[in-house]
């Protein structure tokens, strides 16, 4: 098999210190594959990118989800006081409290949060890890149709099994493989064709559908779905009605209002060529300059030598 190609390079001094090789697909608002990178076809676990359509679920099982709360159950959040205060709330108003959470104890994701909830001598906590607010989702969907919460997580629940049901709705696709996220959710492989597919879907949908609910929730409230020190929240701040979300092993997907979707994986599980590789795709769909000269500094991230500037990190072009 042959290596997939590289997506985004890290250069020093003219040199390329380091390549990241990756598959992709980009999507046109038929549904076509208009740009193949790699094997897009082939299983991937999407890891924390699968939220949309378990936040789908949770509204389809007749959760009352929606704003803030509805951004955060599908969030991978940074762990910041408002995101741990809202779903202290969430938990509150079902009657529960964190100790109902089964995520394990976590820091904050962003290494910016995490250093001043360290210097607080904080520890960490259910609450602080990024997927609580999906399992806060996920425990009022239990709540709300009389299911156990003792074991919301086994794939033999009546939520996991309609979370199954809907990825594979929204993506036309069977799921391939199936294991545990590192939060202890149950995780299904799907190819990067789905993934793109489920948020081709999800914003092409009308707005009384469950999965659009869910999109408009996470556009509309981006920091309660991220953080306000983050690269998918400053996303959907800029690019007007743009979705997008990461997930864990250097996975990203995204739609524009117009049902043109992408989903990527690096091959290295690196996290940092994500948003650079972001940045290309918006630029070969044509998004305006101006736009495009706000998310300079994730376009091409700035390699440092003794504090200055020695080099960059940058996607090579799209549809080269």
């Amino acid at each position: 098999m042959m290596n997939p190609p590289v997506l985004v390079e890290m250069i020093r001094a003219g040199l390329v210190e380091s390549a990241h090789r990756g598959h992709a697909v980009l999507l046109d608002t038929d549904g076509k594959i208009e740009v193949s990178l790699g094997e897009p076809k082939n299983p991937i676990f999407p890891r924390s990118a699968i939220k949309l359509a378990q936040a789908t679920a949770m509204l389809r099982s007749g959760a009352k989800l929606e704003n803030e709360k509805l951004a955060i159950s599908c969030a991978s959040h940074s762990g910041e006081e408002l995101h741990r205060e809202l779903v202290t709330k969430m938990l509150n108003d079902i009657g529960l409290t964190p100790d109902a959470l089964q995520c394990p104890p976590d820091l904050p994701l962003d290494s910016a949060t995490q250093i001043e909830y360290l210097s607080k001598g904080m520890k960490p906590e259910r609450l602080t890890m990024n997927c609580s607010g999906k399992h806060a989702g996920m425990l009022t969907a239990c709540v709300e149709n009389n299911w156990s919460i003792e074991n919301y997580l086994t794939p033999e629940h009546n939520l996991q099994k309609l979370i199954n049901e809907t990825i594979e709705d929204l993506s036309g696709e069977k799921i391939y493989k199936s294991t545990f996220d590192g939060c202890g959710a149950p995780l299904h492989a799907v190819s990067l064709i789905a993934l793109a597919k489920i948020a081709q879907n999800a914003v092409s949908s009308d707005t009384s559908t469950e999965q659009r609910k869910v999109v408009d929730a996470a556009r509309n409230f981006p920091i309660h779905n991220s953080g306000n020190k983050r690269d998918v929240a400053q996303f959907m701040q800029i690019v007007p009605g743009f979705l997008n979300k990461e997930g864990a092993e250097g996975v990203h997907v995204g739609a524009l209002s117009d049902g043109r979707s992408f989903a990527v994986k690096f091959e290295d599980g690196s996290m940092r060529p994500r948003a650079a590789f972001v940045v290309a795709v918006l630029r070969y769909w044509g998004i305006e300059e101006n736009v495009l000269e706000k998310l300079s500094h994730l376009e091409k991230t700035l390699v440092l030598g003794g504090g200055k500037p020695v080099g960059l990190m940058q996607s090579l072009p799209i549809g080269r």
